[in-house]
């Protein structure tokens, strides 16, 4: 008998733990995220690429709003220009900085994804392999950041 007891119980718990909550518009939560998922492929177009959209410079996905892409910076002390936009360079697609372009290793800067001209610049102290992520996780203030692989 308290072998079924015990089955009985734990059926109930485990479909208790299944349902899934209800949540209403007036309900705060902490499941809700303001990361935007963006639906279309984006390119790191710069001055190393003819500002063409290329597929090696395609952004790539990460998880939670984060977008990488790698580029292989051969200057040292060069200034390269370069932003993030879509193949059409589209409005709402088409991403420089916002308030100043020059990035600095490490450091995030904030972007505007309406803009037409405002180039990031970035001169790397060294030749190499660099990451630049796009960090859509706050659609509302998206940042780029470079880091040397």
């Amino acid at each position: 008998m308290q072998k079924n007891a015990a089955i009985s119980l734990l059926l109930v718990l485990g479909i208790a733990g299944c349902a899934s909550p209800t949540i209403t518009p007036d309900q705060p939560t902490s499941i809700q995220h303001n990361a935007k998922v963006i639906e279309r492929a984006m390119y790191l177009r710069g001055d190393f690429s003819l500002w063409d959209a290329e597929d090696i410079y395609r952004l790539l996905p990460q998880g939670e709003g984060r977008y990488l892409v790698r580029a292989r910076f051969m200057s040292p002390g060069k200034v390269y220009e370069f932003k993030i936009a879509d193949e059409k360079w589209s409005e709402g697609y088409n991403c420089g900085y916002r308030f100043q372009g020059t990035l600095k290793l490490g450091q995030p800067l904030p972007v505007d994804c309406n803009t037409v001209y405002n180039y990031f610049s970035f001169a790397p102290d060294k030749k190499g392999w660099y990451s630049i992520t796009l960090d859509y996780s706050d659609s509302n203030n998206p940042t780029l950041i470079v880091q040397r692989d």
